[in-house]
C-alpha cells in the first residue's frame, strides 16, 4: 500500500518541481540569455558611467553559448518592444548616440494634447542614412512628442566632433563578436514615455534562433 502511495506521488512532485520561465531569462539548446532593464535615468547613469539624457532604456545582457561551435553575437540581434504602446526599437550603436552625426534624444516640451492633436514619433537618422521616424502614436493618444513625458530626436551635426560619451558607451556595449564563452554588456534602446519593466520585452533574433525575454512574472 505504501509503495502505491509513493509511486502515485512521484508524478505530482515532478509537476510541482518543473521550472517556469523567470523574468529576465530566455534560452534554447544553443543559447542562454539573462538580462535586466534599467529605466530610471540615475540608474542608467550609474551603469553606463555617464548621463545619456532622457528617452533611453538600457538592457544589461549576459549571453552564454551552449553548443560546441562559436556563436556570433551582436547588438543587432536585439529589439525592445513596449507592450504598453507598441513601440519597437532596435538597439542603437554607440556611434548613433554619441558619434559624429549622432542621434539626439531629448525630452519634448509640453504642448496641449488630446484627441484633436496629431503627434508622431521622433525622427532620427545617422551618417549616410535617410531620416526615419521612431515608433510613436499618431492619434494624440499616449506619450508621444509634443505631449508631456514624450521625447524628441534629431541628428546632431553641429561640430562634426566625437562626443566624449562615445568612448564610455563603447566600453560598456555588448560586443559584436564570435564566441564560445559567456559574454555580457549593455544594449541601448530609444524608448519614449513613462514605462515600467513589466511593460517591456526584448526580442532576440540571431544565429541561435528567436527568443523573447519578458520582465514580468508569468501568470
Amino acid at each position: 500500500m505504501n509503495r502505491v502511495l509513493i509511486l502515485t506521488a512521484i508524478p505530482l512532485l515532478m509537476v510541482a518541481g518543473e521550472r517556469k520561465p523567470l523574468p529576465g531569462q530566455a534560452g534554447n539548446d544553443d543559447i542562454e540569455l539573462v538580462g535586466s532593464v534599467l529605466i530610471d535615468r540615475d540608474e542608467i547613469k550609474q551603469a553606463v558611467g555617464a548621463d545619456l539624457g532622457a528617452g533611453y532604456v538600457v538592457a544589461r545582457m549576459k549571453i552564454t553559448p551552449k553548443s560546441d561551435n562559436p556563436l556570433r553575437v551582436s547588438p543587432d540581434d536585439f529589439t525592445m518592444i513596449s507592450r504598453k504602446d507598441g513601440q519597437r526599437s532596435a538597439a542603437l550603436s554607440p556611434g548613433q548616440i554619441a558619434g559624429k552625426g549622432a542621434i539626439v534624444v531629448k525630452a519634448a516640451p509640453s504642448q496641449p494634447g488630446g484627441l484633436g492633436t496629431t503627434t508622431n514619433g521622433p525622427i532620427w537618422g545617422g551618417i549616410g542614412g535617410a531620416p526615419r521616424r521612431l515608433p510613436g502614436n499618431s492619434n494624440g493618444v499616449g506619450n508621444a512628442p509634443g505631449v508631456d513625458g514624450g521625447a524628441e530626436s534629431k541628428v546632431d551635426n553641429a561640430n562634426g566632433k566625437d562626443n566624449p560619451l562615445l568612448s564610455v558607451l563603447k566600453s560598456k556595449v555588448l560586443e559584436d563578436k564570435e564566441t564560445k564563452e559567456p559574454i555580457e554588456g549593455l544594449l541601448y534602446f530609444p524608448i519614449e514615455g513613462k514605462i515600467k519593466p513589466k511593460d517591456l520585452a526584448v526580442v532576440y533574433k540571431g544565429p541561435a534562433g528567436k527568443l523573447v525575454m519578458e520582465f514580468a512574472n508569468p501568470k
